[in-house]
């Protein structure tokens, strides 16, 4: 994403406000979905991870961060990361467009911005970045998208950062649906006791696993004189905490037996 900022001026406001700056819960995007009037699906999603607010402009860019934050071995999601030195890191410029990105009034350069900067641990436990660039396959017909993309390859390659470009083809949406259908069991409040309450559910599951889980679920609440639904609730949040393990690449039917759901 370019950001068609006045820029001398716009640019210094927005470092001392921190942004494209920090990690982890410190860290603040470049753009946020505040700065422009209308993103058409633009959203923010609380990180988990980071126990921030990010800013995603776009539905593709939404499901890419629910992926991440499901997986692992991503420790850190900086979104709307700004290049700010890509013409000094840059030194192969040769045809690329630079002029197609700069400020039609007072001709200065555009901050060209990656989408996803991440800090993964690798399996050594070391730790490295990686660049991700996010774009639905219709926008790989526009030449000017092209162009912006060789930009990003070239300054991540300088870096010595792998980048990567994801589409809407490497973001499985049942994938991204069953971790929104879980994921809010991991924001803080809202059960006390949890921790126990799911250890007492866990037994039930390993114990009945001929039972469908729908079944299972209400027999807990009955049994346990809990409030209809927290079976249900406690469910997902195991699934979330992966202290159980189902196939997210499918609906979870709650119909079926445990044994059929639990891996």
């Amino acid at each position: 994403m370019m950001e068609a900022f006045n820029q001398s001026k716009r640019i210094k406001k927005l470092l001392k406000e921190g942004r494209g700056q920090g990690a982890g819960k410190d860290y603040k995007p470049w753009t946020t979905i505040s700065d422009f009037s209308s993103r058409g699906r633009a959203s923010r999603a609380f990180g988990i991870k980071t126990k921030r607010i990010h800013h995603l402009q776009s539905d593709n860019q939404l499901r890419f961060f629910l992926i991440c934050e499901w997986n692992s071995n991503v420790l850190d999601i900086r979104e709307s990361y700004p290049l700010l030195d890509v013409m000094e890191v840059i030194d192969n410029k040769e045809n690329l467009r630079f002029d197609k990105f700069c400020d039609k009034e007072t001709g200065e350069q555009l901050v060209i911005c990656t989408n996803f900067l991440l800090t993964v641990k690798e399996p050594d436990g070391n730790e490295k970045l990686i660049a991700r660039t996010v774009k639905n396959t219709s926008e790989l017909n526009k030449k000017i998208t092209l162009e912006k993309l060789e930009i990003e390859r070239r300054y991540w390659m300088q870096k010595g950062v792998e980048w990567k470009l994801i589409t809407e083809k490497q973001l499985p949406r049942q994938v991204c649906k069953n971790i929104e259908w879980i994921r809010e069991t991991l924001l803080e409040g809202g059960v006390a006791d949890k921790e126990s309450m799911t250890h007492v559910l866990l037994t039930y599951l390993l114990n009945n696993m001929e039972t469908p889980i729908k079944e299972l679920l209400k027999e807990f609440d009955k049994s346990e004189g809990v409030a209809d639904g927290m079976g249900l609730y406690l469910f997902r949040y195991l699934i979330a905490k992966k202290d159980i393990k189902v196939n997210m690449t499918e609906k979870i039917n709650l119909s079926q037996k445990a044994r059929d759901i639990l891996l």
